[in-house]
């Protein structure tokens, strides 16, 4: 069944996404953290599902420290809009569940609706909303959504995708729902130090969440207490999102040493996208500009690159080429206006893909500035700490 999942996992997202990556994990191995840096909900599939089918999954199956997001209903839904009618109200945990994924609570303070609703019902069983949220959670609802299986029925899902916290809930229901989440957590974390005492090999975002902004947040969760129980690899992750109709997702795995942060590793490990340089040459400014120009930005960024980054291969070769591509995709995603032979930025900075990012082409420059930071790691200019 794990293989039957992986397989399948792995030809959706490949047909999804544009998934390009470079190194793996050794075939044989003890007992083996792969860390990545998160930006996205799909890594952890698509990075699970490609190295497994290309490291006998069979034999020797990738674990992931997933988020419970992923075992609630309408998650496909909510992070694939363009399958939604197709997935409203349906859960895929089994599926995720067969692939090795193991879930864990990596939004302690707040989280989705639907996902507080799920939570509560489980804990609590059907109740009247009026009796659990704050007056704040209600009036933003339609009228009609009364039940905590309101919330959790397809056709109330838009309005179960906004943010609450734990301070929205009333008494007892914080105090029980803070309670069960310490709990369940303890009891997550134990399963997974008990797989890698086993010799498992266990994909790890320590983080926690993903970036909305493109920085990374401070390592933490799982890897402190995992971490001396295992041989470390990484997995630095990057994003394309200006580039083509599919989001575009690039890897690199490597082993950690020893003597660097774990997060200064990831930063300088990740791959160099024209998405990245484009949005440094946009961010801040102001004025009209041509595709020259954009391009001769992009070109003496790429001539000042350090040189243990590493440049996707395609902008490397065909540098004019992906920029006439990238600003084609930001004037058809609304960023750019072209009039004559010249480009303008417009107001709107939202991509499709990352949904709670208000901001793709800051979110592009500050992923990139820390990119190079972490190349210019004992150059004279530290970076401030990520790490636990």
């Amino acid at each position: 069944m794990r293989c039957l999942g992986v397989l399948g996992v792995a030809a959706y997202y490949h047909s999804a996404y544009r998934i390009r990556g470079w190194g793996r994990l050794p075939l044989k191995r003890g007992p083996t953290l792969l860390v990545i840096n998160h930006q996205h909900d799909i890594e952890s599939a698509v990075i699970v599902a490609t190295l497994s089918v290309t490291g006998l999954a069979w034999r020797y199956p990738i674990y992931t420290v997933s988020s419970r997001r992923m075992w609630e209903p309408d998650f496909m839904a909510q992070r694939i809009p363009w399958i939604r009618p197709l997935v409203r109200g349906l859960n895929f945990g089994l599926l995720f569940s067969w692939m090795g994924m193991q879930p864990i609570e990596n939004e302690l303070h707040s989280k989705p609706l639907l996902s507080m609703a799920h939570f509560l019902f489980q804990l609590s069983g059907d109740v009247l909303l009026s009796s659990v949220f704050r007056e704040r959670v209600l009036q933003a609802l339609p009228s009609g959504i009364t039940m905590l299986s309101d919330l959790l029925k397809p056709a109330n899902s838009a309005a179960a995708e906004a943010i609450v916290t734990l301070s929205d809930l009333r008494e007892p229901y914080r105090s029980q729902a803070l309670r069960a989440t310490r709990e369940q957590l303890e009891a997550d974390s134990n399963n997974f130090e008990a797989l890698v005492r086993a010799g498992a090999t266990l994909f790890l975002a320590p983080e926690g969440f993903y970036s909305t902004d493109g920085k990374m947040q401070r390592m933490r969760g799982l890897l402190p207490r995992l971490a001396p129980l295992a041989r470390i690899w990484l997995g630095g992750i990057s994003y394309d999102p200006f580039l083509g109709k599919r989001l575009s997702m690039l890897y690199r795995v490597a082993a950690a040493d020893e003597t660097t942060p774990l997060h200064i590793q990831l930063k300088r490990l990740r791959p160099v996208t024209v998405s990245a340089l484009l949005a440094v040459r946009l961010h801040d400014r102001s004025g009209s500009f041509t595709e020259d120009e954009a391009f001769d930005a992009v070109e003496a960024q790429l001539r000042e690159l350090p040189p243990p980054l590493f440049v996707e291969p395609e902008l490397r070769k065909q540098p004019q080429r992906l920029v006439h591509a990238a600003l084609q995709r930001m004037t058809a995603l609304g960023m750019l206006r072209s009039f004559e032979d010249r480009y303008e930025l417009t107001g709107r900075r939202m991509h499709p893909a990352f949904s709670r990012t208000p901001d793709m082409i800051a979110y592009q420059a500050n992923f990139h500035q820390e990119t190079l930071e972490g190349a210019r790691y004992g150059a004279g200019k530290e970076p401030s700490a990520c790490s636990a």
